[in-house]
């Protein structure tokens, strides 16, 4: 599936949204990376924060 940067930053608002410990965002910091990675936004997956 092809996503754009606003797909994935739209994905990754309501997903922190909706996440409610801090240990499970930062479990999803990886899924978020390679996110941003499939879309080519390398220095945005780098630095994804994980808390």
């Amino acid at each position: 599936m092809r996503r754009s940067k606003a797909d994935v930053e739209r994905y990754i608002a309501s997903v922190q949204s909706s996440v409610p410990s801090p240990r499970e965002k930062s479990m999803k910091g990886f899924y978020f990376a390679k996110l941003y990675y499939e879309v080519k936004e390398y220095d945005l997956a780098k630095n994804v924060q994980w808390n």
